[in-house]
């Protein structure tokens, strides 16, 4: 019987410093049936020349302007012919059994629209910060608290049939379209929690939620509204307090609100 294909696409911008290490997390899979797509959207810091010493391993890359991470993204989602998806980000890392692991249970069961497992969070220089964090939940209790620590993005290996046709992520969102791809599949289809090494998330100075924390949780609160109603007035008042913490000069970088 043949076995699934899982397609991974890595989205770049100007990550050479990290983008080697996430090249190799990902060429380093145990699991043999995986195709890589690397989209790069014109990086002139020498990312160009990394990814060509891998391009004979790689199913498609290409370098050239994009409208973004979320479109580039879409632009590697129209190319993946996986049966299960995922994006790594060219600062993250797989841990080498990760792909494996996450379709051996895709095998048992091809119904969940989600596998995820644990995830580490590691500093610019490889250091871990947090460790492996992760655990089972849901659609409601997404909705109202965000992901984190139950669900990183790095971790998570999408059902292709449960995906929209068209893109993968909507584009409409900068900063927390991982957050509702997430909610828009688990809405409708449960999802499979591993306890499992899956992945490492990077956080530094220059990834963009640390840059840009205020326009992250306006996105945030935005896509809590879209999918949690219930909690209308909470969120009203969530904003209230960030327009009057960014008005006063008391917020900074986003941290007063969150």
């Amino acid at each position: 019987m043949k076995k699934p294909l899982v397609s991974i696409i890595t989205p770049s911008f100007n990550q050479s410093v990290w983008l080697e290490e996430a090249i190799k997390s990902v060429l380093a899979q145990t699991y043999p049936n995986l195709e890589y797509i690397i989209i790069d959207g014109g990086s002139t810091d020498g990312s160009n020349e990394i990814i060509e010493r891998y391009q004979d391993k790689l199913a498609y890359w290409h370098s050239k302007p994009d409208a973004g991470q979320a479109d580039a993204l879409n632009i590697g989602f129209g190319k993946a012919k996986g049966d299960l998806i995922a994006y790594l980000n060219a600062d993250d890392l797989l841990y080498p059994k990760a792909v494996e692991g996450i379709v051996n249970a895709y095998e048992v069961n091809q119904e969940f629209g989600i596998f995820y497992g644990l995830c580490k969070t590691i500093d610019g220089e490889g250091k871990e910060l947090f460790g492996l964090q992760g655990d089972q939940t849901k659609f409601d209790y997404l909705a109202a608290h965000g992901m984190l620590p139950y669900i990183y993005q790095p971790a998570c290996f999408f059902n292709k049939q449960y995906l929209g046709s068209e893109n993968l992520v909507n584009t409409k969102y900068k900063y927390a379209f991982d957050y509702d791809l997430i909610l828009s599949i688990a809405k409708s289809k449960s999802i499979l929690f591993l306890n499992r090494e899956i992945a490492s998330y990077r956080v530094h100075d220059k990834s963009k939620s640390h840059l840009h924390k205020v326009e992250a949780y306006k996105e945030k609160l935005s896509i809590q509204e879209k999918y949690n109603s219930k909690d209308f007035l909470k969120l009203k008042w969530k904003r209230l307090k960030l327009a009057i913490a960014e008005k006063s000069g008391k917020i900074v970088n986003g941290r007063a609100a969150l």
